[in-house]
């Protein structure tokens, strides 16, 4: 009968370096969302300059990641040496793409102590596990896993009143912009939201379209650029929904802020407004209601002064 196996201690690998997780903070994912970028960190532990050396990468098993290309057609190996200078390197897939292999790939260690960061692109599929996982990178003979990779089912984040300052519609101010800001709650990038924006009944508020004959929902990043998003009314024109709106929220704490343009009707407008005999109070003020997704928020007050109309 043969013996059992008995364990024995590897010797450790040969390459002048060490890999651990690093690179670029942890990933959050959210499924079906935006890229993240897991990846390593690269110590010289000899003296010498690193040559090249190939790499290989490869994706855990059962949790819906992908690689994602940007570089074309091709899925990238992006190296950073200590002065912040990056070299991509592209990558020959497996058949079943799970893997990636890079060819000279040049660690940017030129002496002991020296360090570097390399990471790939990734996304979590529509039908991706919610969970944390990690990838495998492997240079030389050194292997190590990946920053933890988060994929989140949602990314949750806030809606509150907010967006440009109480409005008063009159003669002088015929349009309006009430709104909402929107806050991500954690890390990671909020997957787009279908938005529905609902008129209050009996305030003679009616949607206004600025850029030809469709309604549109401004959202204005972090950075203040604003992105404008066509959306499909409701047959009486109170209401309308924006489909697949992207709101600009990456990393915990970001904000943007979104609105429609309004404007008040004339006293007695025909139809598709408010009836006649119930004409809004001066200084009355009034609020859209905002559906972002699942959550809800009152817009910013709206006043129409009626002696003004």
């Amino acid at each position: 009968m043969p013996a059992p196996p008995v364990e024995t201690q590897s010797p450790p690998p040969t390459a002048p370096f060490t890999l651990t997780p690093g690179g670029p903070p942890d990933v959050v994912t959210a499924v079906g969302g935006e890229t993240g970028y897991p990846g390593i960190r690269i110590t010289a532990t000899g003296d010498e300059p690193v040559p090249p050396l190939d790499a290989y990468v490869a994706l855990p098993r059962g949790m819906g990641l992908e690689f994602h290309p940007e570089g074309g057609a091709n899925c990238l190996l992006t190296v950073r040496d200590a002065h912040g200078k990056t070299t991509a390197y592209p990558g020959n897939p497996s058949p079943d793409g799970r893997s990636l292999t890079f060819r000279g790939v040049d660690p940017a260690l030129p002496g002991k102590g020296s360090a570097s960061t390399a990471w790939v692109a990734v996304r979590a599929s529509g039908g991706a596990r919610p969970g944390n996982t990690a990838l495998v990178f492997c240079l030389g003979d050194a292997a190590s896993p990946s920053t933890t990779v988060r994929i989140a089912d949602d990314i949750p984040f806030s809606v509150f009143p907010g967006g440009p300052p109480d409005i008063v519609l009159d003669h002088d101010h015929p349009v309006g912009y009430p709104g909402v800001r929107v806050r991500a709650d954690d890390d990671g990038t909020v997957s787009p939201q279908d938005v529905y924006v609902a008129l209050p009944r009996e305030k003679r508020l009616r949607f206004h379209a600025e850029s030809g004959p469709n309604h549109g929902l401004t959202v204005q990043d972090g950075h203040g650029t604003q992105h404008l998003f066509p959306g499909h009314a409701a047959p009486d024109g109170r209401a309308v929904l924006f489909p697949g709106v992207d709101l600009f929220l990456s990393g915990k704490g970001a904000e943007s802020t979104v609105w429609v343009a309004v404007t008040a009707e004339p006293a007695g407008a025909p139809a598709g407004s408010a009836p006649p005999d119930a004409p809004a109070a001066l200084k009355d003020p009034t609020a859209l209601a905002f559906c972002v997704g699942v959550r809800t928020a009152r817009s910013t007050p709206v006043v129409v002064d009626v002696r003004a109309r």
